[in-house]
């Protein structure tokens, strides 16, 4: 089987492979369902033909292949499938068979539309029927978002199906190596992060948040044998509850309510994609706040990441008031603002001895109002256990810092402990990520229930009742200070030794200004007569791809000595322990990094490792050495291009853009004078910094007003 990183790649190039495809074709957030459905449509194929072949072969039939099969033969098992498995696929119906050639079915529409609407059907009247039904509804054939004519329209399928044909990813989705819709949710969100917006990140939460919340219901919980989240979006969170159950994932029963229909639809297909059978999950779609359906049951672990602050009937609908998930509080939540009453939702549906966990919006833990009134409620009863403080920009569409509020009914004190996890991050593009050891320090701090400064607190009900029921990490957990300590004598003569040279190089360069541009238009004059012939870039470079040079793990740490690129404004992500694969660069042996998706590039002169498969690696080519590379560099900065789509951009459009190229000679004075500007705007930048953090050290001693002021650096009164 192939390894988590390696399938996580694969399904990667295979949505990016479809999005070229499909470019322009079907918006590219849109083409999720498509995907995602294709995938599925693959999986429980294969699933069933593996399932009805173990049968055969457990039976003497060693080389029997259920996909070859007649159909009218096929027939006799359909019963038993369907109350094993709850569906029925006929052998010409796999999906093996209709992706073989997608392309040549010039009715590729009608064959999928009878194959969605018998597989359906096979659950029809039985009773896997509401788990069936609508499963492809999402998948929509005849959309005129995918083409204006039925020939377009099929095109654009068949592009799919042959992609996701071709995807080398293993059968065993339930193993939890990689989620499948939880990865593709993520990398289609950063390919269209301005569609996705708050669209996706309100329905998804990122993987490594759903680890946490999964291993912290599961804590101490050996007997979890019903998992509910009454916002369950596409179902991932729930489905981390398999991956942490092990062996007794088969006796978990799953619940959850979603009031989206493509998540809802989204959410069952997660189940079959991870093997839960049909009897096994009830997910309903509908508003869980004031069309509940699961009331009256009780959930050992409840997992959920709720929207936030959405607006709600609340006082607006007189039953509420009354409803006896709400009642106990005395008072409804905000019509604006929903969390709480999702918070009371679920200690309603926790039994005795379960633990949930929640993200919540920041200002449930301190607004006023009925906020504060249901929190009374929750304190005074004890149900509170943890509040943990999340770093910010965690999730797609939300760049604030979230929380987890984990709730219990048989607590063991009287405390709520506080943990301050805001730091616990890395950073991954413009986004922050939980890594392993973040997310081993959250729950460790969870379980071990200790105080440890800067990190943990142990706060007693009463203390926080008297702080009007503040939640609010900040409140109870002290701050670091992480501010640098500043020798400022040593950073005084710094100052003074970098604006010297500045200065020295400024009149350095005004010198060399004035000498090299006449020099350089006497060279051209005499060397290119008939003025400076101009050559495309895929004459003079080539490029590599950077496979080998990919990054398996994405945690990184400064204590690392490897960084990772992107060709992008973040540049290095971080740096890696990883010490094969390592593209060797240095200043006699440099390269330019292109970023195939932005068009960004860096001329890069040391060792370093790739962030993705859109990386490549630019050098010169061998008949094209006598020319200065850094020369071509710094003459690409002046085209002026920025990418509308999502197309390879290397290849197809700028490797084919003209620069000038005058002789070497010329080329290397040109260089000599941008060089010299670089260094100099350089060392103006180290001089910038200094000065503000000089200024900082100044502003905090000059306003401090007291004897401290009269001794500074200068080892003399300043009011003298």
């Amino acid at each position: 089987m192939a390894s988590s990183n390696t399938e996580r790649e694969e399904l990667h190039k295979t949505i990016w492979n479809i999005a070229e495809e499909l470019r322009g074709a079907v918006d590219g957030w849109e083409f999720k369902a498509y995907v995602l459905g294709a995938i599925f449509y693959r999986y429980i194929s294969e699933n069933l033909t593996d399932y009805i072949n173990k049968l055969q072969r457990d039976a003497g039939i060693e080389d029997f292949d259920y996909s070859t099969m007649a159909d009218d033969e096929a027939e006799q098992a359909r019963t038993m499938m369907v109350e094993e498995k709850g569906f029925f696929i006929l052998p010409s119906q796999l999906f093996k068979n209709v992706a073989a050639a997608p392309a040549k079915d010039v009715n590729l529409n009608e064959t999928l539309n009878k194959v969605f609407r018998a597989i359906e059907a096979s659950a029809a009247g039985k009773e896997s029927e509401e788990q069936v039904k609508g499963l492809f509804s999402d998948f929509i054939i005849d959309s005129s978002r995918i083409g204006n004519s039925v020939e377009m329209r099929n095109k654009c399928i068949a592009a799919v199906l042959t992609a996701v044909r071709d995807m080398q990813l293993s059968k065993k989705f339930a193993d939890n190596s990689i989620d499948t819709v939880g990865d593709t949710y993520e990398f289609l969100m950063q390919m269209y992060a301005s569609k996705a917006g708050k669209s996706g990140g309100e329905f998804f939460t990122p993987q490594e948040v759903s680890e946490v919340l999964a291993r912290i219901a599961s804590y101490n919980n050996p007997h979890v044998r019903k998992v509910y989240d009454p916002a369950c979006g596409s179902g991932s969170l729930l489905m981390k509850f398999v991956k942490y159950a092990g062996d007794k994932a088969k006796d978990i029963e799953f619940y959850g309510q979603e009031i989206n229909p493509t998540t809802y639809n989204l959410c069952r297909i997660n189940m079959f994609l991870h093997d839960v059978n049909y009897a096994k999950f009830d997910i309903q779609l509908g508003n869980t706040l004031t069309t509940p359906h699961h009331l009256g049951q009780r959930f050992d672990a409840i997992v959920s990441n709720p929207p936030y602050s959405t607006k709600w009937e609340g006082k607006g609908n007189a039953i509420l008031i009354n409803d006896v998930r709400y009642s106990p509080a005395g008072v409804l939540a905000p019509a604006s603002k929903a969390d709480l009453a999702f918070t009371m939702h679920m200690l309603y549906h926790l039994n005795e001895t379960g633990t949930c966990a929640i993200v919540e919006f920041p200002g449930v833990l301190y607004r006023g109002g009925a906020e504060k009134k249901i929190r009374e409620y929750l304190i005074r009863n004890n149900f509170v256990d943890t509040v943990i403080q999340l770093p910010s920009n965690l999730f797609f569409g939300v760049g604030i810092a979230t929380c987890i509020i984990v709730i219990k009914k048989n607590k063991k004190d009287n405390n709520i402990l506080f943990v301050d996890a805001s730091e616990l991050c890395y950073k991954d593009g413009d986004k922050n990520k939980l890594g392993e050891e973040n997310q081993d320090a959250i729950v460790n701090a969870y379980a071990e229930r200790k105080e440890e400064q800067y990190f943990t607190k142990l706060v007693s009900n009463d203390e926080i009742l008297e702080n009007d029921a503040n939640l609010s990490v900040s409140s109870y957990v002290e701050k670091e200070d992480k501010r640098e300590v500043i020798d400022i004598v040593a950073m005084n003569k710094e100052i003074e030794e970098l604006s010297s040279d500045v200065a020295e190089r400024a009149l350095k360069l005004d010198e060399m200004i004035k000498g090299a541009m006449s020099k350089i238009e006497e060279m051209i004059n005499r060397l290119c007569p008939n003025g400076v012939e101009r050559e495309r870039l895929d004459s003079l470079l080539d490029y590599e791809q950077p496979t080998r040079y990919i990054v398996n793990s994405t945690e990184y740490d400064s204590k690392y000595s490897i960084p990772v690129l992107t060709a992008g404004q973040s540049f290095i992500l971080g740096y890696t322990n990883e010490d094969d694969g390592i593209y060797k660069a240095s200043p006699q042996n440099p390269t330019i990094i292109f970023d195939d998706f932005t068009t960004g590039f860096h001329w890069v002169d040391f060792d370093f490792k790739v962030k993705s498969s859109a990386m490549k690696m630019l050098k010169l080519k061998e008949s094209k050495k006598e020319n200065d590379f850094r020369y071509i560099y710094m003459a690409m900065k002046t085209i002026d291009y920025i990418p509308t789509n999502h197309t390879r951009h290397w290849i197809s459009i700028y490797s084919k853009f003209e620069i000038p190229l005058p002789p070497p000679t010329i080329q290397r004075e040109i260089v000599s004078v941008l060089d010299s500007f670089t260094t100099l705007i350089d060392r103006m930048k180290h001089e910038v910094e200094l000065r503000k953090k000089q200024m900082e050290y100044y502003r905090e001693k000059l306003l401090l007003f007291d004897e401290e002021i009269r001794k500074l650096s200068f080892g003399k009164d300043l009011f003298e």
